[in-house]
């Protein structure tokens, strides 16, 4: 069943980039990567989605519903949003950040009411129920990510949109953020994630969109999209792709 349904999108800056006549479809408990060269698009189409903008032409259905027709409020009832922008110096405690997740079932913006076992269980999941009351600004950059998807936890959506969540990390901490944005799809929530690291999509994600100038070039599962050729052809320089011995995920050599 389709959560996400983007159909016939055109998009503008005016005379410049532009989104032409996109489509694409999104499963209901699915890990969905968008890839693609600086400048494709993937940051733009989020921002559509999420009606930070508005597209010249088409639709966007989430769980059913047109975002046309939806106050914000109403649509983050239904989608959560981790930015790769975001404040590491907030003074904020770590239990703030993720109650700050609530203002989309809230009477209003000064409603102060804590869910107290949503916000043990969101932290608990990514496993910093005991940095509650840690200073979000004294975290490590892998930390704060993890704050920011018990943030998306506690909003109680069932879809969550990642952009470039890993960017800027080392190895060790990409992983785990990368573990624990994948074991929501466990949790029944459709995840739509950007990513520059292409290997890094092709290990988590189910399925793949490739993008570029605007237009999607390949949908599919990652060894349909990681291809030598489409690789070559897309990103311009020569590669040659191998399954994980074990995992059988495609690694790019380069």
């Amino acid at each position: 069943m389709d959560i996400v349904s983007v159909r016939d999108l055109k998009f503008s800056y005016g005379g410049g980039f532009s989104i032409d006549n996109l489509n694409l479809s999104v499963e209901e408990g699915e890990f969905f990567g968008i890839i693609g060269p600086n400048g494709s698009g993937k940051t733009t189409l989020l921002s559509l989605i999420m009606k930070f903008m508005k597209p010249n032409f088409g639709k966007i259905v989430l769980n059913g519903k047109d975002i046309g027709t939806l106050s914000h409020k109403e649509l983050a009832q239904i989608i959560a949003y981790i930015a790769q922008d975001f404040n590491s110096t907030y003074d904020f405690t770590v239990e703030e950040i993720v109650e700050m997740g609530g203002i989309a079932r809230s009477r209003g913006f000064f409603d102060t009411k804590v869910y107290e076992d949503d916000l043990e269980d969101a932290l608990r999941t990514v496993n910093l129920l005991d940095y509650r009351k840690r200073i979000f600004s004294t975290l490590s950059g892998g930390q704060q990510r993890r704050v920011l998807i018990a943030r998306a936890i506690y909003q109680k959506t069932p879809i969550i949109l990642a952009d470039e969540l890993v960017n800027h990390l080392d190895l060790g901490q990409s992983l785990k953020v990368m573990d624990y944005l994948k074991s929501l799809t466990n949790m029944g929530k459709t995840v739509i994630g950007t990513f520059h690291d292409i290997m890094i999509a092709g290990k988590y994600c189910d399925r793949i969109a490739l993008m570029n100038n605007g237009k999607i070039m390949k949908i599919g599962i990652p060894s349909e999209v990681l291809t030598k050729e489409i690789i070559t052809e897309i990103y311009g320089v020569e590669v040659d792709i191998i399954p994980h011995p074990k995992k059988k995920y495609p690694i790019v050599l380069i």
